[in-house]
């Protein structure tokens, strides 16, 4: 029964993963990459940056997203007894 529950944990996990990919490769790419911050170009300082329509959608889709995967990792570890 207890294998069972992992298998299925895993797959969701699984699938969890896979939609924050599509998500990802969805979302607008007009925000500041790791790079341009290093070398202090920031073109969008004094601009209206904000997150509307579409793109909040995605946004708080991924952030949903990630909370999902956060829960779904943490349990299948305390259920597995790895949890350092």
């Amino acid at each position: 029964m207890g294998e069972w529950i992992i298998l299925s944990m895993e797959i969701s996990a699984l699938v969890v993963s896979i939609l924050m990919i599509i998500v990802g490769m969805i979302q607008n790419k007009s925000s500041q990459t790791g790079l341009s911050a290093l070398n202090g170009g920031n073109d969008e300082l004094f601009s209206n940056s904000k997150e509307r329509g579409l793109d909040k959608t995605l946004s708080n889709w991924m952030f949903s997203l990630g909370i999902i995967m956060f829960v779904i990792t943490m349990t299948i570890g305390i259920v597995t007894n790895t949890v350092l």
